[in-house]
This record gives C-alpha cells, sequence and structure tokens, in this order.
C-alpha cells in the first residue's frame, strides 16, 4: 500500500477536527497589515484578524507561500512518504500553485510530489482536500486519488453570498456609488468559481431570500447529495451558517456536512456577513 501524505495551504479553511483526524499538513499564507504580517491562523487567530480587520482603515493583503516553505514541508516528508500531493487554492488567484512546483523541482523530487490546482478557495478547495485525504487513510494510490480529485474539481459548485459591498469598494472591484446603492437597496451579491477565477455568479435582494434561492437552484440541477459530503461556512454570522445547515438537511439527503468559519484570506474580499456552500454536482 502506498503512504500518501496531503498537503495544503491555509486557504482551504479546513477546521481544525478534520486537520487532526487525517493528519493533513496545512503551510500558512502571511496576512500584511501595513508594516506587521502574520502567519494565517498560526500567528493570528481569525478572532484577531476580524479584529485588526474592523479597526484598519486599508484592508489587509496576501502573500503566497514561498517556494522555501514548500521546501522545508517536503524534506519533512519526503523519506516517510512514497507521495506527497499538494492541493494548493486557485493559480489564477495566487502564485502558492507554482511555489509548490518549484520546490519540488528545488528538491530534485517531482517524482515524488504531486501538485494539484484546486481551481477553488476556502472550503470548496478544503472538501477537495478532504477527499484526497480520505481516499489516502483508506489505502487508495496516488493514481485513483489524482482521478477522482479532477473529477470533483470539474463538478464542484461554489456558492459565496458577499453580505457587505464595503470590502468590494475597498479593493476597487466595484465603485462607490454601487456599493451605496447596493448597500441601500440590500442588495447581497452571489459569486462563485469559473476556471479558477471568481465571477458572479447573481444578485440577490433580501438576505432572507438567500436561503430560498439556494434551495430553488440546487432542486433545479436536481443535486443529489446522497453518500456525498458537502461544506457550509460563515463570517461572524455563525446563526446564518447554522441556518442554512438546517434548511439544508430539510431539503436533502445528505450524508456529511462539513461546518466551519470563512478563513482570513478570503475574509478580505468577502467581508463580516459572508457565507457559502459548496457541494458536488451530478
Amino acid at each position: 500500500m502506498e503512504k500518501i501524505k496531503i498537503i495544503t495551504d491555509s486557504v482551504s479553511d479546513i477546521p481544525s477536527q478534520y486537520i487532526d483526524e487525517y493528519d493533513i499538513e496545512v503551510i500558512p499564507l502571511t496576512i500584511n497589515f501595513e508594516s506587521e504580517s502574520y502567519k494565517d491562523k498560526v500567528d493570528i487567530t481569525v478572532d484577531e484578524f476580524y479584529k485588526k480587520m474592523d479597526e484598519s482603515n486599508k484592508l489587509p493583503t496576501t502573500s503566497q507561500v514561498t517556494p522555501m516553505e514548500f521546501l522545508n514541508t517536503y524534506e519533512k516528508f519526503k523519506d516517510d512518504y512514497d507521495y506527497l500531493i499538494v492541493i494548493t487554492l486557485s493559480s489564477k488567484l495566487s502564485g502558492t500553485y507554482q511555489s509548490a512546483i518549484t520546490a519540488a523541482q528545488l528538491a530534485e523530487i517531482e517524482d515524488k510530489v504531486i501538485v494539484i490546482d484546486s481551481k477553488g478557495i476556502t472550503l470548496g478547495q478544503g472538501l477537495i482536500v478532504l477527499e484526497a485525504a480520505k481516499m489516502a487513510k483508506n489505502g487508495k494510490n496516488k493514481d485513483e486519488i489524482i482521478e477522482r480529485l479532477n473529477e470533483l474539481i470539474d463538478k464542484l459548485e461554489y456558492i459565496i453570498v458577499v453580505d457587505s459591498l464595503e470590502n468590494l469598494k475597498k479593493l476597487g472591484r466595484i465603485s462607490a456609488t454601487k456599493a451605496f446603492l447596493g448597500e441601500k437597496l440590500k442588495i447581497k451579491p452571489v459569486i462563485t468559481m469559473k476556471d479558477g477565477y471568481i465571477v458572479q455568479m447573481d444578485k440577490i435582494r433580501g438576505r432572507k431570500k438567500v436561503i430560498k434561492w439556494i434551495i430553488e437552484k440546487m432542486k433545479s440541477e436536481n443535486v443529489n447529495l446522497k453518500d456525498k459530503t458537502i461544506a457550509i461556512n460563515y463570517a461572524r454570522n455563525e446563526e446564518f451558517g447554522i441556518e442554512l445547515v438546517d434548511t439544508i438537511k430539510e431539503n436533502f439527503d445528505v450524508s456529511e456536512i462539513v461546518f466551519g468559519e470563512v478563513g482570513c484570506t478570503v475574509a478580505i474580499f468577502a467581508g463580516t456577513g459572508a457565507f457559502a456552500i459548496y457541494y458536488e454536482k451530478e
């Protein structure tokens, strides 16, 4: 049986209990608040991050995982495992994917390191990582894992609801006028991932209509969640995340729901109040 180590970056937002259960190695990105820098979820907690973001007039930025950080991780595990499967956030959004490849070349272990572009972020990426970790734990070989991950990446749906337009305005993604009108009209942008890019899926007026819209969309697509693991996460609004979990359970026969909080890197653009659901389409 092949011994396989699963490695990812902190954008995956995998809850700690799953990291421990499946022995997943998570390499942090760096969060930059003007002159101060922190390793995501290592030097700064999610609570501390939100507090600092609320107090700052300027949004923080992130720095990719460096080749040297990946190299150090590979050196740590290369002798004890047959293969290292590295699953990164979308290569269209960060240089982390390329850093992982460069590190394998520097270590001259390209035959042992398989780098996979999740084409996603946050717990969507996390679902892909968890699928790999479960398969590795159950004795599947690297080819079986890679085949399944490629299938899941192609089928994974991302529905991320942005509650406030303030951060998108600060980032220059929308104008101040659009942000003002959107807030007045209670417009909630719904974004998704397409070919590794963040794109707008829809706009919904009023927070209460969002969950209904999600359920109707899933039913119209004949989504079947039986024997499937889905994920739901939230940004400072756990009660709304719980409401979505309960509504999904009322409407679908779902095997497992991974539930957690939106981490630092994604919260920079999504902001407080955001929430999301990730599931595999047929």
